[in-house]
């Protein structure tokens, strides 16, 4: 589990796992910023040096469209960024890794 409870303008890292141990991550999420709400799940897949990810199963209320995901493999950490456009968001995620 992870939660950044101010994500603010830019690309932050919102959570992450051992890339050495897992090849494929599920990151459940919510976001939140006032009355705008997303929850859903992003999942990543990574050959050791590549990730490639997709976010599917979203539902939203009011409009998180500030808020974009993407992954890396950084410091051997397999990582889930949010790249925002607008301050205090709220993200929180629950990790599973296989």
């Amino acid at each position: 589990y992870s939660e950044n409870l101010d994500v603010d303008t830019g690309t932050e890292v919102i959570g992450e796992i051992d890339a050495t141990l897992y090849n494929a991550v599920f990151f459940d999420y919510v976001i939140i910023k006032g009355i705008n709400l997303r929850a859903g799940t992003v999942t990543v897949v990574s050959d050791g040096t590549n990730t490639e990810f997709m976010e599917y199963g979203t539902n939203d209320l009011g409009n998180t469209s500030d808020v974009e995901f993407s992954s890396d493999i950084y410091n051997g950490k397999l990582r889930l960024l949010a790249t925002v456009t607008s301050d205090n968001w709220i993200i929180k995620v629950l990790i599973r890794g296989i």
